[in-house]
């Protein structure tokens, strides 16, 4: 080390005392970089210590492959519910055992717990995180909100209509019970002044008014619901960039659909316009309107050449065209930002990625228990049933 040190003092034809000063300093700069780095991570991450240790104690109950396959195979719902009663979801399907042939019934349960779910990671989150998963519960008020525009839609009274209410999310149970008193469509509208969602709805009675169909109506709630996402995740920060990669997938993936769907159906790129949100991760506002002026589904899946997306959809052309449902584009789609929340949470493990890990495992474990119990009260067979989860 002196004999290297000697060698770099003669190269540089400097006196020995200023050579050392200026080599101590350098160490001292090197030092003091490393250490702003470590601070500044560790003041990122610090924060999330207790949440992560909590969101590892949530994880470790997800179900597991073997307890989904116990559920698919089991004889009908009565079972398959005794078979949830040690896990997470046994106090929340406790209280319909009776009821287990009604899937709506036991839905609102499962939907309860992820309801809960949600609220306990934004109890404790960091700020910038809480106010995130925040927004995200509001998916409770658009539910709810859809929920009493479809029990007016089919004349149910108040109470079976409060029944089916989740009372949970940002509207108070006491504004819910209120609405489930309204009689028309227009009334729910009229009382949901004040709660943000009144605006977008009103701009599409119109359209409801001509077409008597409630679509519009709840495409534009879920527009709303991602375009304050994207507001809310499109500043700096190393938390939010993640949250940003994951709503922006989110929302390309959701567009998607909407395209997909509009295209089999035969809409109009006017139409699919007005739901699609203009802004994305990857797919911009340009990309947005080529995708809608396309003719066909294998127009959109060109037209995708190039993203990400490209391969999802191109592996499974060839089953849509053997069965003719976007449910396999779909799928595909919602498979992959699962997988994407996997991965967010490995690359940022002492942050905010395994809130998005959770959050999207639960989501994805809820879905396919709904899809089974379905299935079970339709009398479909393990084997159907297994084909229509999404892994």
């Amino acid at each position: 080390m002196v004999d290297a040190l000697t060698q770099l003092m003669e190269l540089a034809g400097m006196p020995t005392d200023i050579f050392m000063t200026l080599f101590v300093l350098a160490g001292i700069a090197i030092f003091l970089v490393i250490m702003i780095f470590l601070i500044r991570y560790l003041s990122e991450t610090a924060p999330f210590a207790y949440v992560n240790a909590r969101v590892r104690s949530m994880e470790s109950r997800l179900l597991k492959d073997h307890k989904i396959n116990e559920l698919i195979e089991s004889a009908g719902t009565t079972e398959l519910i005794g078979f949830l009663e040690d896990t997470d979801y046994g106090p929340y399907l406790s209280e319909v055992l009776g009821q287990s042939e009604d899937p709506v019934v036991v839905e609102k349960a499962l939907d309860i717990h992820l309801a809960h779910v949600y609220q306990t990671l934004a109890n404790i989150s960091p700020d910038g995180a809480r106010k995130i998963l925040k927004l995200l519960e509001k998916k409770f008020d658009v539910k709810n909100i859809k929920t009493l525009l479809r029990a007016k839609y089919v004349g149910l009274d108040a109470e079976e209509t409060f029944k089916l209410l989740i009372p949970l999310g940002t509207i108070p149970e006491s504004k819910l019970r209120e609405l489930s008193e309204t009689k028309e469509i227009e009334e729910i509208v009229s009382a949901l002044d004040g709660t943000g969602y009144s605006g977008v709805l009103s701009e599409g009675l119109t359209e409801y008014e001509q077409n008597g169909k409630l679509t519009t109506l709840e495409m534009s709630l879920d527009k709303l619901i991602l375009e304050n996402l994207w507001k809310n995740v499109s500043v700096d920060g190393t938390e939010k960039d993640l949250f940003k990669e994951f709503i922006g997938t989110m929302i390309d993936i959701e567009n998607l659909k909407i395209i997909l769907k509009a295209k089999a159906d035969g809409l109009s790129s006017e139409v699919i316009s007005k739901y699609t949100t203009s802004k994305g991760y990857e797919l911009a506002s340009w990309k947005l309107k080529e995708l809608a002026d396309v003719e066909s589904i294998e127009g959109v899946i060109s037209s995708l050449d190039g993203t990400k997306y490209a391969p999802i959809v191109t592996e499974n052309l060839e089953e849509f065209e053997k069965v003719k449902s976007v449910y396999v584009f779909e799928k595909a789609l919602d498979s992959y930002l699962v997988q994407m929340g996997k991965k967010l949470s490995l690359r940022q493990p002492f942050g905010i990625g395994p809130i998005i890990g959770l959050i999207t495992s639960k989501e994805l474990e809820i879905r396919n228990l709904k899809i089974i119990i379905k299935g079970k009260i339709e009398g479909l067979s393990a084997s159907e049933i297994r084909e229509i989860l999404v892994s």
